[in-house]
């Protein structure tokens, strides 16, 4: 009974192509039948159908400019797309519209037909929903109860939660959640910029620079990164690093997911742009790099004193050896005699 109720469509085409086998009905009138079927239930059904129409466009042609209308008109007209109404909600918040993307993930995350792969993406969505509307607390509960609730999460669940650990000033427990999300993807970019923001929030810019570079290092999109460089660099009256910095930023994608947005990035940039100049070698490149190779070869200059320290061990253990040999063959021949 459940699953006539789950898939009555189904049902009724599976009727369909029966009753057509037994009647022996021509193919091209087969065609005809359910082609109209087809239309009719496309029509009766139009949100939902609309809604799976620009999912499965929106992933075979990559995000055309037309599916946003198609998502919305179907938003509007109830669809029952879990799937387009979750690519529809990520759009929102991408581009700003925060109450309306929280509004779509708190209805995909309470409704219980929704699979619970769709409802675990939507309620971390809906928890940075949330933060965007001004909302940390619940966002910080729900993101703990999803914690409570599943078993298993990605780096980028752990740098979110810890963000908001952030933003709520408990750095003790954003460096943990970041910390959990180094522990299973090293090469974590946001986790850096994450020690990054906790250090700068502290007053320790010269952590957070530390922290702020290896991010970029491994992730040279974040424009977080390079506003807080900038921001570092500016403290330091250092302002065409700045200025390079907040200039990179501006030429970044900047969505409505970072923590910083493009009237922040260009109000800094207009304040310090006057110090940017037509040099090719770049004076940010250059803060990035040499620092890096600076604490290379002082890494390589502890190890290779380490294997020294070693060799010569090695080779005292060796003489050792060999005195105490010579003194037991000594003391052997003594005692023949």
């Amino acid at each position: 009974m459940n699953f006539i109720q789950k898939h009555p469509y189904l049902i009724i085409t599976f009727v369909l192509l029966l009753l057509c086998i037994v009647l022996k009905i021509p193919f091209g009138w087969c065609v005809l039948i359910f082609l109209a079927y087809g239309i009719v239930g496309y029509v009766t059904h139009l949100g939902t159908a609309v809604g799976w129409t620009a999912y499965l466009l929106d992933g075979f042609l990559r995000k055309p400019k037309f599916v946003g209308k198609l998502y919305k008109y179907a938003a509007e007209h109830d669809t029952k797309c879990a799937h387009a109404m979750v690519a529809y909600g990520f759009d929102l918040l991408k581009n700003g519209s925060y109450e309306q993307a929280r509004d779509i993930f708190d209805k995909i995350a309470s409704d219980p037909k929704v699979i619970p792969l769709l409802v675990k993406y939507s309620e971390q969505n809906l928890a940075i929903a949330c933060w965007k509307c001004g909302e940390l607390d619940r966002a910080l509960e729900i993101m703990g109860n999803m914690e409570s609730k599943y078993q298993y999460f990605s780096a980028d669940f752990f740098t979110t939660f810890a963000y908001f650990y952030v933003e709520a000033g408990d750095y003790e427990k954003a460096e943990e959640y970041t910390n959990k999300a180094l522990k299973m993807d090293e090469s974590c970019g946001p986790a850096y910029d994450n020690l990054g923001q906790i250090a700068y929030r502290q007053g320790d810019l010269e952590t957070a620079e530390k922290y702020f570079r290896r991010a970029l290092d491994l992730k040279d999109t974040m424009v977080d990164s390079k506003y807080h460089l900038g921001l570092i660099y500016a403290a330091w009256e250092n302002y065409p690093a700045a200025a390079e910095f907040f200039d990179m930023a501006r030429k970044s994608s900047i969505t409505g997911m970072n923590t910083v947005s493009r009237e922040m990035v260009e109000e800094q940039f207009e304040k310090y742009k006057a110090y940017l100049t037509d040099s090719s070698d770049s004076t940010a490149a250059a803060y990035l790099s040499a620092p890096l190779e600076d604490e290379i070869a002082d890494e390589a200059e502890a190890l290779a004193a380490a294997q020294a320290a070693a060799a010569r061990k090695t080779s005292d253990d060796e003489i050792e050896t060999e005195e105490l040999s010579e003194l037991a063959s000594y003391k052997e021949d003594s005692s023949d005699k």
